[in-house]
């Protein structure tokens, strides 16, 4: 699994992961959007050739291949980043919408730590 860090970006104020496979099913559209990162706050996906205007509220699920990984959440447009990316934030996350996003991020944490003393090691 390849998993990346970006450090440098800061717009969301949390640690952003990118996970192969991963992607967002929007309500009232037929195809999936791969996501290029995300963050317990937000995430970035790929809207091709779809526009979606800034404040515009989407209600999504979150996708690992043909795997629900968490269901119903809303997120607001909050910019278009360029080559069709769209930045989005989370907005009225439940509990337990919110602890699943955690959990989510702290394996890919656990994950990458794993991978990078493996690479120290070899």
């Amino acid at each position: 699994m390849d998993l990346s860090y970006d450090s440098a970006n800061k717009a969301r104020g949390a640690f952003r992961a990118s996970v192969p496979g991963l992607a967002i099913r929007i309500k009232g559209y037929l195809a999936s959007y791969s996501v290029k990162d995300f963050s317990v706050n937000g995430l970035a996906f790929v809207a091709g050739k779809d526009f979606f205007e800034v404040g515009k509220q989407l209600h999504v699920d979150l996708l690992l291949g043909q795997k629900e990984i968490l269901l119903g959440m809303t997120c607001e447009v909050v910019r278009h980043i360029g080559d069709g990316l769209m930045g989005c934030v989370f907005i009225d996350l439940d509990k337990y919408q919110e602890e699943r996003l955690d959990k989510l991020v702290l394996e890919i944490q656990k994950r990458m730590i794993q991978l990078r003393k493996k690479k120290g090691a070899s």
